[in-house]
């Protein structure tokens, strides 16, 4: 196959993808529960921290407690479960210790695998209408080792694990959640032929060489190359390959000393943010370019509660810190600390922002919690 053709399809893939995530952007189907995790057995007071779950399992939870678990804690999740067609469905919860299983707000427990014991499974029977109804499972552990995970049947078929395209943090049509079920397959078929696109590219320009000298028909094929970037030699070609490398190699002249291409990357996650906001909602971010903010949207949304809860009149953090997540991304961290001028960042600050996927550190307190950040005192 000619050069041409697999660097057509790596293009047409690549816009493919790229079109198609934007549209997978507006569909709020498929994007989890959102799971509560306390430090204590009986949910009770504030969460340590919050985190949006596609699957409630074992490994989930241990994931989360980042493998170290309290030796009691307990986890709440809520959110919508979408069914397609009506009729008698039973879930079923195996547990060690205690899980329970509500739909739609109803008074008693669907499943009530509740108390201190080894893995151990309870069933529960309902009738669904088609459509999204409110979930929410609940799991503890006293103590001792730890299990959790959870199955549907309809109508007395085999039963299987909930899919995660059915979970949902929004009540959705059951077409919704399809449409976004076929978005994402047709997204990983863009990323195969992507894939193999480049493999084709790779094979037209190597080669095997069959009946070639080895060193002979690597240096014809260098030449080839050169000459059609435009360089005399392949000399040329390989020293300018080179400094390009060391370019991107050599840290950036700011206080994180980052690799130049790490700055690069950044401002093109940066980039593809703004596009796929300005595709996905042109009037909302044309009205933002006539606000003194403009551009803010496109950063992630902890970033923007991070710069509301600064900026809240009458608010007393004049010093704070940023936990290393919040400040991972340099572009990220310009913008907070542009924006909360003149309030200042320091390392000594007894307020801190944290993600609500990260433990609150020992004898720290809880101020503000919102949706993916909060702000906390320590001593």
């Amino acid at each position: 196959m000619s050069g041409v053709r697999p660097a057509t399809l790596l293009v047409a893939a690549a816009l493919g993808w790229t079109v198609l995530a934007v549209v997978r952007a507006a569909l709020p189907a498929g994007d989890g529960l959102v799971g509560e995790y306390f430090t204590n057995p009986d949910w009770s007071g504030a969460p340590a921290f919050s985190s949006l779950d596609t699957e409630p399992t074992t490994a989930t939870v241990m994931r989360r407690w980042r493998g170290s678990p309290p030796e009691q804690f307990s986890v709440r999740w809520i959110g919508f479960l979408t069914v397609r067609r009506p009729g008698s469905y039973t879930f079923s919860t195996t547990s060690d210790d205690g899980s329970q299983l509500v739909l739609d707000n109803a008074v008693a427990p669907l499943v009530d695998n509740g108390g201190v014991h080894g893995p151990q499974t309870r069933s529960g029977t309902i009738h669904l209408d088609r459509g999204s109804h409110l979930l929410e499972l609940r799991y503890t552990q006293r103590g001792g080792g730890a299990a959790l995970s959870w199955s549907w049947s309809r109508e007395g078929a085999a039963p299987t694990a909930v899919p995660a395209w059915t979970l949902s943090q929004r009540r959705i049509a059951y077409s919704t959640a399809v449409a976004a079920r076929i978005l994402d397959w047709v997204r990983y078929t863009l990323a195969l032929l992507a894939a193999l696109a480049v493999a084709l590219l790779v094979r037209t320009f190597a080669g095997t060489g069959p009946g070639r000298a080895g060193t002979e028909w690597v240096l014809g094929r260098l030449r080839l190359m050169s000459a059609r970037a435009g360089y005399r030699s392949p000399a040329g070609a390989i020293f300018s390959v080179a400094a390009l490398i060391v370019v991107l190699a050599l840290p950036w002249p700011d206080a994180r000393g980052r690799p130049f291409l790490a700055r690069v990357v950044t401002a093109l996650d940066v980039l593809n943010r703004t596009a796929v906001h300005a595709l996905a909602d042109f009037g909302a971010f044309q009205a933002n370019l006539d606000t003194p903010r403009a551009g803010e949207e496109v950063l992630p949304f902890w970033t923007q509660e991070v710069m509301l809860m600064l900026r809240r009149p009458g608010r007393s953090v004049d010093r704070y810190q940023l936990s290393d997540s919040i400040a991972a991304e340099d572009f990220v961290l310009q913008q907070i600390v542009a924006s909360a001028w003149p309030r200042r960042l320091e390392r000594d600050a007894k307020a801190r922002f944290v993600l609500n996927t990260e433990p609150v550190a020992a004898g720290c307190e809880v101020i503000e919690r919102r949706t993916e950040v909060s702000l906390v005192h320590c001593p």
